[in-house]
């Protein structure tokens, strides 16, 4: 079972972020006749551990350690610097449209990064965590990419309506495990279990 674990964002700045990128999605659609859309706000989350295949019993040992990371406080005030909305996974070829952040060494200082050399915790992609680039997915292209996206997104046009979004205006409340299902037209995320930070 695909699944990982995420945090969600508080439902005050749910709101607030919805604001912005509904009507940026809008122009991107009806102005520039992009093929996108936007992601409910209620899928909006920052992934963390990913698994490919972990069944329910390991899926639940992951989660007691998520909890006791909970417990004590590691997710607290999380802030991260962000940087904007970006094209992902690479400018020249998305799929989707991100709140991007810079790489964040800092998660390995999770206690979560110390468990990845054990089962069940050694069947997350340790490569993403070592890496770890903290995004939000907030809109999804839809069909194939078969236009210059990354030059128009670089032009005043697309740059002039670019939301902005202050770090401050991105805080977390809960962290999920969500099983995950994706397919081309609409990823389906099934929250599992979810505790408040």
């Amino acid at each position: 079972m695909r699944c990982f674990v995420g945090f969600e964002l508080v439902d005050t700045c749910l709101e607030r972020l919805r604001q912005r990128i509904e009507p940026f999605c809008t122009f991107l659609n009806e102005e520039l006749d992009w093929k996108v859309r936007m992601v409910l706000p209620k899928n909006w989350h920052m992934p963390g551990l990913l698994f490919q295949d972990l069944n329910e019993d390991e899926r639940f040992e992951v989660w007691q350690e998520v909890k006791r990371n909970v417990g004590v406080g590691v997710w607290n005030d999380m802030l991260f610097p962000w940087t904007g909305l970006a094209l992902w996974p690479t400018p020249r070829r998305p799929s989707m449209i991100c709140l991007d952040a810079p790489a964040y060494p800092e998660a390995n200082l999770w206690p979560l990064a110390s468990k990845l050399t054990t089962l069940p915790f050694a069947k997350a992609d340790t490569t993403h965590f070592a890496e770890y680039r903290p995004q939000i997915t907030l809109v999804r292209f839809s069909g194939p990419v078969s236009r210059p996206y990354a030059r128009e997104w670089a032009t005043p046009t697309v740059r002039k309506v670019l939301p902005l979004v202050p770090p401050s205006a991105i805080r977390f409340d809960r962290v999920s495990m969500f099983l995950s299902d994706a397919s081309p037209k609409k990823p389906i995320y099934t929250r599992e279990y979810t505790a408040g930070i």
